[in-house]
């Protein structure tokens, strides 16, 4: 590569000697902790012997992983975004289905902001904060299906709703019983 560079005199003498050259060792201890833009150790030492039979100086190298990084960020962005994208679609199908969902009151209704309240209510009494994580990140929270769930639930655990379990054990008793008691 060095050799083509010079045949076609590409680079002036001071290029070559920042472009080509390999240093004793290679310095790569800054991009190390970039994890999060998927810096690989293993990769790394793919790559560094390509370097040194290139002859790449250390501004080479550092100038070639700057490039990758800024690959790396790019793909990064466009991979959030077509997630983001994805999120919102699936939440507006789930929004779909809500509104076509003959078990759940019509929305813009006094019924619909009760149902709701009974089911909220349900999902912070019984999810942790991080289930309530995972379903917001997932978008699940939205589906009908588990709005329902949490109204079951809430309807459950209404605290001004009484449980009828049926007819009271005790028996009933006269007006003279009331007032004068009974022989037992």
């Amino acid at each position: 590569m060095q050799q083509v560079l010079q045949n076609n005199n590409c680079l002036s003498d001071n290029s070559q000697k920042k472009l080509f050259g390999m240093p004793d060792k290679y310095d790569y201890s800054k991009y190390s902790s970039l994890n999060e833009f998927g810096w690989d150790n293993e990769l790394m030492n793919k790559f560094l012997p390509i370097a040194q039979k290139l002859n790449l100086s250390q501004e080479s190298l550092d100038m070639l992983l700057d490039l990758a990084l800024e690959m790396s960020k790019k793909q990064k962005n466009e991979y959030e975004k077509d997630e983001t994208i994805k999120l919102q679609d699936k939440v507006a199908g789930f929004s779909k289905l809500f509104d076509e969902d003959k078990e759940i009151p019509s929305s813009n209704s006094v019924q619909l902001r009760e149902y709701m309240n009974v089911a909220d209510d349900a999902y912070n009494k019984f999810c942790s904060p991080q289930l309530k994580q995972i379903l917001q990140s997932s978008g699940l929270i939205y589906h009908p299906e588990l709005i329902k769930m949490f109204y079951k639930i809430g309807e459950l655990i209404k605290e001004d709703t009484l449980f009828h379990s049926g007819k009271p054990v005790v028996e009933e008793l006269t007006p003279a019983q009331i007032l004068y008691g009974t022989k037992e």
